[in-house]
């Protein structure tokens, strides 16, 4: 049994990972994991707005103390907040209960070190071992200790204030509308961003079950509509636990992360201009940066790959093109609260030539697709992509394939300039190659 993916573990509540026998596996995996590490701080935790967090945290916390573990309760507090507020005097480890841009009745956990960093993989593996092993028990043994449990509820200003000083505040005249999609920023971002009267926020009465909800990141044309009926100039999405941004002009429409990424990069403008994203972003991204000399590192996907590429490479910047940036110089994790202040500095620094200088910048056409395999077996990728290759240019063509990690379907991104030959490929992946039915 596979528990860790590229974000840790995520499912419909009260099934697979979340069920009281599973979340108590894995929380007596923790307490080995913990005992073995010889810690003595406490362990760090927050949740998203949905109703199933506080049970899941109830839970993790009852086995924490029953193993002799002290637990801190952050209560909601958006994933990059978690991070900024861990430090190794204060803290084991921080743990993260949340499902993202996942609908409400989903949940998961994101296991983070002290220094605010994701637990790296070859930690997991080992509380992964753990946790398959206390699926066979039938008990534990109590230690004769019994942990501490305090809550911390404000630790979300102290975020919340920590990034907003380390940024100036820019003049923008643009009215901007924010949607924190009844998450973990709902209750965040008026206070990082309070110093701008222009900007107005909904979706922020989270009530456990609208989280995400016709709303955020995931439902950005919806966004789009609002900002032009009500006559907003740019519109921004967070999703449920905020480590993810989209970004919307009235003008424009929905501005692709990848201009976004260039446009950042110039900005900071730093020593090693080196740029890291996933192997998934679009084509265009490439070539806007040859452009200005800068070099793109592509990593396989998973923001935790694309952090440690960037602490690596001492990159200027880091990012997902699903939405998720990172800035080495401020966090240790995807943020986007630090996104939109960057964000803020590029429209005070473009004023009324934003619209111009995005249109300028080069974006290939995509093709997005899944196509079903009949197992979950491991497929020999290279072999297919290799054959594929003689079907596709260099210069005017990206074709990226990736098998899923959860489910039996190939993940392909076809990128374009002018001519579109998608219908060979996909022709031969679904005949030729995987002989499945079309």
């Amino acid at each position: 049994m596979k528990v860790f993916g590229n974000d840790g573990f995520r499912s419909k509540f009260g099934y697979k990972y979340m069920t009281i026998e599973f979340l108590s596996a894995f929380s007596f995996g923790i307490v080995d994991y913990y005992k073995n590490k010889d810690y003595d701080l406490p362990i760090l935790i927050g949740r998203d707005t949905r109703s199933s967090g506080l049970i899941i945290e109830k839970i993790l916390v009852s086995i924490f103390n029953y193993g002799g573990i002290n637990t801190v309760s952050a209560g909601i507090i958006p994933t990059p907040g978690l991070s900024f507020i861990l430090k190794p005097e204060l803290y084991s480890m921080g743990i993260m209960i949340t499902a993202s841009h996942n609908p409400y009745y989903d949940n998961g956990i994101k296991l983070y070190s002290n220094n605010g960093f994701k637990l790296l993989k070859i930690e997991e593996k080992m509380i992964e071992q753990n946790i398959l092993e206390r699926l066979k028990k039938k008990d534990s043994q109590f230690l004769g200790k019994i942990g501490i449990h305090k809550k911390s509820n404000l630790l979300y200003k102290k975020y919340a204030l920590g990034i907003k000083n380390i940024f100036k505040r820019v003049n923008i005249a643009d009215k901007i509308l924010i949607d924190c999609s009844n998450g973990a920023f709902s209750h965040v971002a008026k206070i990082a961003l309070k110093d701008y009267p222009n900007v107005v926020f909904i979706n922020v009465s989270p009530n456990g079950h609208n989280i995400n909800l016709k709303c955020g990141a995931l439902e950005s044309g919806r966004l789009l509509k609002i900002i032009r009926e009500n006559k907003f100039d740019y519109g921004i999405a967070f999703d449920g636990d905020g480590d993810r941004a989209i970004f919307i002009s009235s003008k424009y429409g929905i501005i692709e992360t990848e201009k976004l990424i260039v446009l950042f990069s110039k900005l900071l403008n730093q020593g090693n201009k080196t740029v890291i994203s996933t192997e998934i972003c679009n084509k265009g991204l490439e070539e806007n940066l040859n452009n200005i000399d800068y070099k793109l590192i592509q990593t396989k996907v998973g923001d935790r790959i694309v952090v440690e590429t960037a602490i690596r490479e001492n990159a200027m910047i880091g990012a997902e093109p699903s939405g998720h940036y990172f800035f080495p110089n401020y966090s240790n994790t995807m943020d986007g609260l630090i996104a939109i202040f960057y964000f803020f500095e590029l429209l005070g620094h473009y004023k009324n030539n934003f619209i111009k200088v995005l249109n300028n910048l080069i974006h290939y056409k995509r093709i997005k697709k899944n196509i079903p395999l009949e197992t979950t077996s491991k497929i020999n990728l290279d072999s297919l992509r290799n054959n594929i290759k003689p079907m596709i240019s260099d210069h005017n063509e990206k074709l990226i394939i990736r098998q899923s990690m959860w489910d039996p379907v190939l993940r392909v991104y076809y990128d374009y300039k002018k001519q579109n030959n998608f219908k060979a490929i996909e022709k031969y992946l679904i005949l030729d190659s995987l002989k499945i039915n079309p």
